[in-house]
């Protein structure tokens, strides 16, 4: 069996004006794969499978980014170009194995996934069986359910098997290819918004759901079932979350069954998804922190999160934490190239004035000017830090867009977490990481592109009625 596989991965924050463009990728050559691509992903975990099996594998192109605004569509057309040649070239094809996100928008796309699997079929097809690994945030579409023929989403949020969900979307395939059989999508759209901090696996609702799915993939007929959440950041005419199944295709009435009972055990759960951290105002959390007895307090800058596509280069709660008077804080991280440039262009112990913030949404009111004295100049996942200190806040500025929702990028300035009270995170639920070290988790509701209160973002695109933006609307279940 000879199999194809590739994957375009971004998740597309619509309210975040910054475009994403070609320096925003990570972009991986088929040659370059197994020595690139990192063994804990969906990609790695097609691959492992497939070439377990005894397949021969063909890595095509695969491309990452941190999440961002809309794609630019340049980018876009290069990511689907790369694929689609490499996938015409190097055929014929037995199967198609696919890493993608699922929640992509581009300026000119509102569905870039399905308008990418569109182009794989006319290369290869209706009779080869094509599978997609999916992320839980996923926004998934009617010509994404019909242009694939199985799905598999990541079942944990934070998310910590993503290989374990490219092990299963291969394995769909395996089944399709070793049966010789049809398989196919059952999939309810369910009319729900909700944002990551409010459906953390960890607690119920969302625990008792995702953990179903091993019921529901035990029974006859199954393949793989998921639950896809959307993503709320994002205005698209295909908003919303859902419930999807593959199965055999002469099992199809049972699946239509099975994905209707998925959808409505998950809407009959609607309202019991509200936050699993303690939510409050900036100040107050603020003043909770600083009253608090034991350390270290962890405040998440929840409207400012660049792993959900936030710009990131908001300074107001940086300010807060200052004024405040803290002795013994650290905040991480804003993004500025040219504050990172002039505090590169000093020498460690100085003293002197900067700008920070608002360099990519251009907003005056997040440009924060203050003196603070330059004690660490590092180097972290190929980006450059500079790190200041303020009074009692320890603040770090990156020379780009950049994830520290890790400990242990700190750790890598010579800074260990656990030594500060407070820390302040441009994140939203924290990572498996720093929720082993916090002795208290605080989401504060600051205003930015990943804002938690949902009903204040500006929704045109998206379908209405839809929960909790319309608390009192009817959902008749249909497929």
């Amino acid at each position: 069996m000879k199999i194809a596989i590739a994957s375009m991965a971004h998740e597309s924050n619509t309210f975040n004006p910054v475009k994403a463009g070609f320096d925003a990728f990570r972009f991986i050559d088929g040659k370059n794969f197994a020595d690139e691509m990192h063994p804990d992903t969906s990609a790695a975990g097609i691959y492992d499978t497939l070439i377990a099996s005894g397949a021969t594998v063909i890595p095509l192109f695969f491309a990452y980014a941190i999440p961002a605004g809309t794609v630019e569509n340049e980018v876009y057309e290069h990511i689907k170009t790369k694929i689609t040649e490499s996938l015409l070239s190097q055929g014929p094809w037995d199967g198609v194995c696919l890493a993608l996100h699922g929640s992509m928008a581009a300026e000119e796309q509102d569905d870039p996934e399905g308008d990418l699997l569109e182009a794989v079929r006319k290369i290869v097809g209706d009779d080869i069986p094509v599978t997609c690994a999916l992320d839980m945030h996923a926004t998934v579409t009617r010509r994404m359910v019909e242009l694939s023929d199985g799905y598999s989403a990541y079942r944990t949020a934070p998310h910590v098997d993503e290989r374990e969900t490219g092990v299963r979307a291969a394995n769909i395939l395996l089944n399709a290819l070793n049966e010789g059989k049809k398989t196919i999508n059952a999939f309810v759209k369910i009319p729900f918004l909700v944002s990551g901090e409010q459906s953390e696996t960890r607690v119920d609702p969302a625990k008792s759901l995702f953990e179903s799915l091993k019921k529901y993939d035990s029974l006859l007929g199954m393949l793989s079932s998921s639950y896809v959440m959307g993503f709320p950041w994002a205005d698209s005419p295909h908003g919303g979350a859902g419930a999807l199944v593959t199965g055999w295709d002469e099992d199809r009435e049972k699946l239509e069954v099975i994905v209707k009972e998925m959808a409505a055990k998950f809407w009959a759960k609607r309202a019991d998804f509200t936050f699993s951290t303690q939510a409050m105002r900036a100040e107050q959390a603020i003043e909770t922190a600083l009253a608090a007895k034991e350390f270290p307090v962890i405040i998440s800058d929840s409207a400012d999160n660049p792993t959900a596509g936030a710009s990131q280069d908001t300074t107001r709660f940086l300010q807060q934490m200052i004024e405040s008077k803290m002795k013994n804080a650290v905040y991480t991280c804003v993004a500025d190239p040219e504050a990172y440039k002039t505090c590169a262009s000093h020498s460690i112990g100085d003293e002197f004035a900067i700008t920070v913030g608002g360099c990519f949404s251009k907003k005056e009111n997040e440009r924060f000017m203050l003196t603070a004295k330059l004690i660490i100049l590092a180097e972290s996942e190929n980006t450059s830090y500079a790190v200041m200190q303020k009074n009692g806040v320890t603040f770090t500025i990156s020379n780009k867009r950049c994830a520290t929702y890790k400990p242990d990028t700190l750790r890598d300035f010579g800074l260990e977490p656990k030594s500060f009270d407070i820390i302040g995170i441009k994140a939203g639920y924290l990572s498996p990481e720093y929720q082993k070290i916090s002795k208290l988790s605080i989401l504060a509701l600051t205003e930015g592109d990943t804002a938690l209160e949902l009903k204040n973002l500006p929704y045109i695109k998206t379908p209405r009625p839809i929960y909790p933006l319309d608390p009192e609307m009817v959902f008749n279940i249909t497929s």
